[in-house]
C-alpha cells in the first residue's frame, strides 16, 4: 500500500471517529455556541394520552405529542398541552443538562361518557388491595368484577357471581367486606352474622370469631408487605408507614400514598421509591391537605395519577397533586372509585332517575 493511500484511509477513519464522537456528544446534549464554546443542553420528551395534542413551551406552540423539545438550556419551562375535546394540562418543569425531562400528560375528555356497569343495583363495593378485582353485593348475591381484562375490555367483562346470601336477609345490612391477604377469600360481615366467601368456587362458611380471623390476616398482610419492601430503599422514618394498613400502594408497587394528621388537617403524602427518580420528581411530596373527613383518594391504574372524591366531585390528579381536573359531578352513593388496569375508565357508584345505585364507568379516553 502506498503511503498516500494509507494516509487517506487513516484520514477517513479519523474523520469517521470524530463524526461519531460528535454524534454521541450531540445526543448527550452538548452544543457548540460560537460565543460561549461548548454548552450543555437538556431535552423535554412530551407524550400525551390521547396523542396528537398541541404542545406550548412558555406560551409558544412548538410541537405536537408524541415528540421531543431539544436544545433547551438549564432552567424551568412552562409546558401546556391542549387537544380539542379534551381537558388541557399545564405544569412548570425543570430541564437539566444532558438529561431528559419526561412528561406523560393524561388529557381526559371535557365531557366524559358514562356507561352502566351494573343494572340491578350495587352496594358494599370493595376493591382488592392489588387493584385487580373488586366485589359488590346486588340482589342478595355477592359478585366479583375483574379490573385487569386487557383482551375482553373493561366493560365487556361479565361480573362473576360468587355466592348467594347464606340465609334470608344475611346480605341486607352489611357492615363491611374485606379481602384476605391472598385475595382468594372475602369476609362479609353483616348484622345477622359473618361469612367467609371463596373467590372462585365453594360455599360461604360462617365465621364466629371475626376478630381472630382479621388479626391473623393483618399479621399475614404485614409480613407480605415487609418482604416486598426489603428490596426497596425506604427512609427509616417511613418504614413503619410503608407497612401500615392504611397506607395505599400504587399498582406498580414503587410508590405509596399515606395520610398525616396535623392539628385539624389531613395531609396527603406520596413516597416515590423509583431509582433513579425521573427529572422533576421528588422522593417525598405533599399532594394536598384538607379538613374534610369525607375526601378519599385512590390510585389510577397507571400508578401516575390519582382519583379524588371531594363532595359530589370526582377529580383526576397528577402524581404530585397538580392538574386537578373534574371528570364527574353528581351523587356518590359510596365513597369509592375503581380504576381499570389500563386507566381507560374509572368506576363510581351513583344513581340518577331511580333510587337504585349502580356502578358507572367514566371514560377517560
Amino acid at each position: 500500500m502506498k503511503r498516500s493511500e494509507a494516509i487517506s484511509i487513516f484520514g477517513v477513519m479519523g474523520g469517521l471517529l470524530i463524526l461519531a464522537a460528535m454524534v454521541v456528544l450531540y445526543a448527550q446534549g452538548y452544543r457548540l455556541d460560537l460565543k460561549k464554546g461548548i454548552t450543555e443542553t437538556g431535552l423535554i420528551l412530551v407524550k400525551s394520552l390521547p396523542d396528537g395534542a398541541r404542545v406550548y413551551l412558555d406560551g409558544e406552540l412548538v410541537a405536537a405529542t408524541d415528540s421531543s423539545i431539544p436544545d433547551l438550556k438549564e432552567g424551568a419551562y412552562t409546558i401546556k398541552i391542549e387537544k380539542d375535546g379534551q381537558q388541557s394540562w399545564e405544569k412548570t418543569v425543570p430541564v437539566r443538562p444532558r438529561l431528559v425531562t419526561s412528561i406523560e400528560a393524561l388529557l381526559p375528555p371535557i365531557s366524559p361518557s358514562l356507561t352502566a356497569v351494573t343494572q340491578a343495583g350495587a352496594k358494599a363495593v370493595t376493591p382488592a388491595p392489588s387493584g385487580t378485582k373488586a366485589v359488590y353485593i346486588s340482589q342478595k348475591k355477592l359478585f366479583l368484577i375483574p379490573l385487569n381484562s386487557p383482551f375482553l375490555g373493561f366493560l365487556r367483562t361479565r361480573p362473576q357471581e360468587l355466592a348467594e346470601e347464606p340465609e334470608e336477609g344475611a346480605f341486607t345490612s352489611i357492615s363491611s367486606v374485606t379481602f384476605s391477604p391472598t385475595e382468594d377469600q372475602v369476609l362479609v360481615r353483616a348484622k345477622l352474622g359473618s361469612w367467609l366467601v371463596p373467590v372462585g368456587t365453594g360455599d360461604p362458611q360462617e365465621v364466629t370469631d371475626t376478630t381472630k380471623l382479621l388479626t391473623t390476616w393483618e399479621t399475614q398482610r404485614k409480613a407480605q408487605r415487609t418482604e416486598i419492601i426489603q428490596n426497596l430503599e425506604i427512609a427509616d422514618e417511613l418504614q413503619e408507614i410503608a407497612v401500615a394498613k392504611a397506607t395505599s400502594w400504587s399498582p406498580d408497587e414503587r410508590k405509596f400514598l399515606y395520610e398525616k394528621k396535623v392539628s385539624e388537617k389531613r395531609e396527603f403524602w406520596v413516597a416515590n421509591l423509583a431509582n433513579p427518580l425521573p427529572v422533576g420528581e421528588s422522593a417525598l411530596v405533599k399532594i394536598g391537605e384538607t379538613t374534610d373527613a369525607n375526601i378519599r383518594i385512590f390510585w389510577l391504574g397507571d400508578s401516575r395519577h390519582f382519583v379524588s372524591l371531594e363532595g359530589s366531585r370526582v377529580l383526576l390528579l397528577d402524581l404530585d397533586g397538580s392538574n386537578r381536573r373534574e371528570i364527574f359531578n353528581g351523587k356518590l352513593n359510596e365513597r369509592i372509585a375503581l380504576s381499570s388496569a389500563d386507566s381507560a375508565q374509572v368506576m363510581v357508584l351513583t344513581s340518577f332517575s331511580s333510587s337504585t345505585a349502580n356502578l358507572y364507568a367514566i371514560s377517560l379516553r
